[in-house]
């Protein structure tokens, strides 16, 4: 059974407690001269890394409260209160720094993960993202015998946007496409730029009646957006499978071909093929 995103959370959350743990009682019992106590950085890292700033700021500020009170054992009776407390400001000062460094390493490999498999003009999933994502759905497909469609959309004259408009313009009406077809489909769908003026709808158990009114709604949807100038319309195909053994490039092969046969047919209409 899959876990749970929350469950896989507390299994964590309790791993780096018990690690906490491990060190309170590793300090407790070893003489003073052994400094183990900067080794609760590592619990205050980890929940930091794994489940965000707010649980590495909670795990800081518990270690330096059971740093303190070992330190209460282990140094010496004399010592003054503003050293002891200086000690702990200085921990909570390089957790602090680590802490931060962490989360900017965090971030910025969220960054690249997100150019990793997203086209940077649209912000929808890049070619081979969504190659991945289809393959996945396909072998889903096949072992339950579940429906699935898939919907693929090419701009009509889109050179001319270019040429009479210029790149900007037609970068704008890109960006433009990408957000009539997430608004167009559900948000279970998968939406993906396969490269120029090319996208793609992934509909997971989907029956083809389905994605071709979604396909219909979205064909409706460009043109309204772009009513006025540029004037700017789609033709669109549809595939439909159910338990097929067709692989992804046959896939996109039939829907490309569905696409093409609406630009035969005239533009700007939706034509649906079954495998």
């Amino acid at each position: 059974m899959a876990l749970t995103p929350e469950l896989r959370r507390g299994l964590r959350l309790a791993a780096v407690l018990a690690l906490t743990a491990l060190i309170y009682w590793v300090n407790l019992r070893t003489p003073a001269a052994f400094r183990f106590g900067i080794l609760y950085v590592l619990p205050v890292l980890l929940a930091a890394w794994n489940d965000g700033l707010a649980w590495g700021i909670v795990f800081a500020g518990a270690t330096s409260v059971l740093r303190y009170l070992v330190g209460i054992d282990q140094m010496p009776a004399d010592t003054p209160l503003e050293a002891r407390l200086a000690n702990e400001l200085s921990y909570l000062a390089v957790v602090a720094v680590a802490i931060a460094g962490l989360s900017q390493l965090r971030r910025t490999q969220a960054q690249l993960e997100l150019l990793a498999t997203h086209d940077p003009l649209t912000n929808v999933l890049n070619a081979r993202a969504f190659s991945t994502e289809l393959a996945q759905e396909l072998g889903r497909n096949r072992r339950y015998g579940r429906p699935l469609a898939l919907i693929y959309l090419d701009l009509d004259d889109f050179k001319r946007v270019n040429d009479a408009h210029g790149h900007a313009t037609g970068d704008a009406v890109l960006r433009l496409v990408a957000d009539a077809t997430r608004s167009a489909v559900r948000q279970a769908d998968v939406v993906g730029r396969l490269g120029g003026d090319e996208f793609a709808v992934l509909m997971p158990e989907t029956e083809g009646t389905v994605a071709h009114a979604a396909a219909n709604r979205l064909a409706v949807g460009i043109r309204t957006v772009f009513r006025g100038t540029p004037s700017v319309t789609a033709s669109i195909g549809v595939v439909s499978v159910t338990g097929s053994e067709a692989g992804t490039d046959e896939l996109l092969r039939k829907a490309d071909q569905a696409m093409y046969e609406a630009k035969r047919s005239g533009k700007d209409r939706v034509v649906q093929v079954a495998l």
